[in-house]
């Protein structure tokens, strides 16, 4: 940390040289100078310096075109510049990563929802923002929060409103939602509940209620997903229930020898189907597949949802060549038989596994299948694999390439040294890349079409800001396959809606820690690109 510390006074050092030849500088370049100081300073616990950039941010405009003489800005660098005596800090101690729960907030004003993120995630929670219906509706399917908060006064679309096109799937996957509104009395409460919410809780939030009631609400569902054994969208018996009947096929063996094939199925281009032709086609296509399934399967074999668009089916007193026969079979059936409204035909890749010894653990038998799924898909999908030693090794990954857009090289230089000590993001290979402003990222071939890719921009540089960076991207690039998060030291409601109007997934904060940074980067690939 003291070397980013160092680098940090030598770039002020260097600008104080270079302006010394210019003798008068606009007030907007201070401004920009200081506001990349702040980020910076905060975020390598220089918190001296933040302070002192942060007051000279107040006295400054971002658009101001006025000239200040060498007397005045000359001054204001100085005072960032540390005494010969002054102590280097120490970065803190990491703190722990642990699982932190998605919050998904559906509302259209700008300083509620910038409000309620910091809230949440100052509170060990994570806050997934949509201001647009059709923004919240995606991240619901696509990022399955624990819990919804949504105004209650969202425009409707297509004639019914965000709440009816959610409820359905949130109430078979209990998922809480709360509506929000201007006053929370009799009649608001009343229709609230008539239409399915589970709660209506009035603006302005009370903090010191709003927690118990949410750690109240993921408790309840919490018990209930615990409770509940059977997959409510499907019908399938759910992951629970796969690790019951596991448990009982290990006792089985510790008396005689078990035969049976595990499969792990996997749809293939279910994430198209959803965003071709809508959700409920999506949900059309696990019901699909599940009929057909369970339709073929006899005495002794069980289909489980695992999660998402994967399903693991048992074969008792089943060998790997007979597992792959059935699979082959569940192929013919499924091309047979389209999706009604689409007339899609599914196709799904397969990886089995079988014990080999008398003992065996189901983490590794889901283990081995999933190494034999992933060879499945990276060699054409739509096959059955079984599992063989070696296969892992035989597996191209993936690769993500993780790109860092800011003008400041203390930035770049953080990530790219906490990057490199990465081996593997979200499972893939990550591979790390920066640039200095967006006209250079831009101008760059930096994008390949079977990779992934999570960038990260700044949101205030010189030539081409982060705003235009990421116009450009969402208008000339896949986003099924990028993920942008924006880079700020500010928290200008403006900027972030705008960020998010034009396809910002995620916006963090400077001063930021690396690690936050890249654990949730990883929650957010995990839940994207796995």
């Amino acid at each position: 940390m003291e070397r980013y510390q160092q680098m940090v006074y030598n770039r002020i050092e260097k600008t104080l040289e270079l302006w010394e030849q210019s003798g008068d500088i606009r007030e907007d370049e201070l401004y920009r100078f200081f506001h990349n100081v702040k980020g910076t300073a905060g975020t390598v616990g220089m918190t001296d310096v933040y302070e002192a950039a942060s007051a000279r941010l107040e006295q400054l405009s971002e658009t101001g075109h006025s000239v200040l003489p060498r007397s005045t800005w000359k001054p204001m660098l100085e005072q960032l510049m540390p005494s010969r005596e002054q102590p280097v800090l120490k970065e803190p101690e990491p703190e722990p990563e642990e699982e932190t729960p998605f919050i998904l907030v559906i509302d259209d004003d700008v300083e509620f929802i910038a409000y309620a993120k910091e809230l949440l995630e100052s509170n060990g929670y994570q806050a997934l923002l949509a201001m647009t219906g059709e923004k919240g509706i995606d991240m619901f399917y696509e990022f399955r929060p624990k819990l919804v908060i949504l105004d209650a006064l969202m425009p409707a679309l297509n004639g019914e409103s965000v709440f009816s096109r959610i409820r359905d799937k949130a109430v078979s996957d209990f998922t809480p939602i709360v509506l929000l509104g201007a006053g929370a009395g009799l009649e608001e409460r009343i229709s609230a509940y008539e239409q399915g919410a589970m709660d209506f809780i009035s603006k302005p939030l009370q903090q010191e209620l709003f927690f118990p009631f949410l750690k109240n609400r993921l408790q309840l569902q919490e018990r209930i997903w615990n409770s509940a054994l059977q997959d409510e969208l499907t019908g399938a018996r759910n992951r629970k229930r796969l690790f019951q009947d596991m448990a009982v096929l290990q006792e089985k063996a510790k008396e005689a020898a078990v035969s049976f094939s595990l499969i792990l199925c996997d749809l293939d281009y279910f994430k198209k189907i959803n965003d071709t032709y809508g959700h409920s086609t999506g949900d059309e296509a696990l019901r699909l597949f599940v009929d057909e399934t369970e339709a073929l399967l006899g005495a002794g074999e069980s289909l489980y949802r695992y999660g998402g668009e994967e399903f693991v089916v048992i074969m008792e007193d089943a060998g790997p060549e007979q597992a792959e026969y059935r699979m082959d079979q569940l192929r013919e059936r499924l091309e047979q038989r389209p999706l009604e409204e689409s007339g899609v035909k599914l196709k799904f890749s397969a990886g089995i596994s079988a014990p080999e010894k008398e003992s065996f653990h189901p983490e590794e038998l889901l283990e081995k299948a999933d190494q034999a799924l992933y060879y499945a898909k990276r060699h054409g999908r739509s096959r059955t694999v079984p599992y063989k030693e070696g296969i892992a090794d035989a597996v191209e990954q993936g690769v993500v390439q993780v790109i860092v857009v800011d003008d400041d090289e203390v930035v770049r230089d953080m990530l790219r040294q906490y990057m490199q000590r990465r081996t593997e993001f979200a499972g893939k290979i990550v591979r790390f890349r920066s640039y200095p402003d967006g006209a250079a990222f831009l101008e760059d071939n930096w994008y390949r079409e079977n990779d992934y890719y999570f960038l990260l921009l700044d949101g205030m540089m010189p030539k081409l800001d982060g705003i235009d960076v990421l116009t450009e991207v969402r208008s000339s690039y896949p986003k099924e396959r990028i993920l942008v998060s924006m880079l700020t030291a500010r928290k200008s409601e403006a900027e972030i809606a705008r960020a998010l109007e034009l396809g910002a997934d995620d916006y963090m904060v400077k001063p930021f820690r690396v690690r936050e940074v890249a654990a949730r980067m990883t929650r957010l690939m995990e839940r994207v690109f796995a």
